[in-house]
């Protein structure tokens, strides 16, 4: 099961953003069975992600789950009509929920578009919020097909007892068929613990050859990445992932 709560912010300081993500999931810790929280603790991949986005008129709490379970424990408990605010201790912040809405799609759904006969040859991909990847103790902060495909092929394998879809040979196909043909990116950082992250945000274009087959399993995956995120530090706000409009690359 996939899931998708968004949460309506009135915030009573101006310093709310995206690098509140982190102290936000403490927030999310703390409405959550604490036995709960000590296996997400425990666990490598996490399966939710979490961000803040910030529009010219609203402030929205975005929280996603890719299990059953992941719903169940996480977001089922927000929908409890007694949270309708929080405190962010270490700002002294005071955040009144005003909306919520909550929405959920089974995972059988992305099976069945890979099985359609519809199908796109160009993706066009949003980095809502800062996106990086790890590599040999480096933080590589350019989008590179390899590292996005991988990302998403374990957050996909973790989150499915029944499927593995990560496979060297198919990683290597996808990479070699997948191409960037337009971007549109800046450098940023994200802040956390005292340490500033590098990363990048914004979106590209991205062109998938080879067979019917391959363009359908990259928009598969694509499509879970919307609700897993992609890159490191997922459950703490960065890589928040969307599909764009395709009709801006094809």
């Amino acid at each position: 099961m996939l899931a998708e709560l968004k949460m309506k912010l009135d915030v009573d300081q101006r310093d709310f953003g995206y690098y509140q993500s982190s102290n936000m999931q403490g927030v999310l810790m703390e409405q959550i069975a604490p036995e709960y929280a000590e296996r997400l603790h425990e666990q490598g991949l996490k399966p939710y992600s979490q961000y803040i986005i910030v529009g010219k008129e609203e402030k929205v709490w975005v929280i996603k789950t890719y299990t059953k379970e992941a719903y169940e424990n996480i977001i089922v408990p927000l929908l409890d009509g007694k949270f309708t605010a929080f405190t962010i201790n270490k700002k002294q912040m005071h955040v009144t929920i005003c909306e919520k809405t909550v929405r959920t799609v089974q995972q059988q759904a992305l099976l069945e578009e890979f099985y359609s006969d519809s199908y796109n040859r160009y993706l066009n991909l949003e980095f809502l919020t800062p996106t990086a990847f790890k590599s040999n103790g480096k933080y590589m902060i350019m989008p590179d097909m390899r590292y996005i495909y991988q990302s998403l092929m374990n957050k996909y394998s973790a989150a499915s007892a029944n499927m593995q879809l990560y496979d060297d040979d198919t990683l290597e196909q996808l990479t070699t068929n997948s191409q960037i043909v337009r971007y549109r990116l800046r450098s940023t950082f994200f802040p956390m613990e005292g340490v500033k992250i590098p990363a990048f945000q914004g979106e590209i274009g991205v062109k998938v050859t080879g067979t019917t087959t391959m363009a359908k399993y990259a928009k598969l995956l694509v499509r879970f990445g919307e609700y897993s995120g992609v890159g490191i530090k997922t459950s703490v706000g960065m890589g928040a992932l969307k599909i764009g409009k395709e009709h801006l690359i094809s």
